[in-house]
């Protein structure tokens, strides 16, 4: 029996920070797609219409994950995201409520990225 392999959209406005994630999301048999910012991101999910996750940025340019999360989630109820951040200049006191108040599934810290999401992606595909 071979299951459908699953479609993640990965928003990041850093390419190195895309393309380690889509290293570790292929390695796992998932297919990838990208985008550079929230803006793009929301062309990209509509354009292709069967993404069944977004892992998304918070800090980005144009228009952020947030407003991708919001955006999204008025029309898609249904949408699966994870939220991640370096934090930039900013800490991460308010982060986790604000991304699942939105409607993210989770929020992880970039610098767990290695360790954790692989976890996290399964996590939201075995709900």
């Amino acid at each position: 029996m071979n299951e459908k392999q699953k479609n993640i959209l990965v928003v990041d406005d850093s390419a190195s920070v895309r393309n380690f994630i889509k290293l570790i999301l292929e390695d796992a048999n998932y297919n990838v797609y990208e985008a550079s910012n929230g803006e793009e991101g929301i062309a990209v999910y509509k354009k292709l219409g069967n993404i069944d996750l977004i892992i998304t940025d918070i800090y980005m340019p144009r228009k952020s994950g947030l407003e991708l999360v919001v955006e999204l989630r008025e029309e898609y109820k249904d949408i699966n995201i994870i939220v991640l951040s370096d934090g930039g200049k900013y800490n991460f006191s308010n982060e986790l409520d604000i991304c699942e108040t939105l409607g993210a599934a989770y929020f992880i810290k970039k610098d767990l990225i290695n360790n954790e999401l692989i976890k996290l992606v399964n996590k939201v595909f075995l709900h």
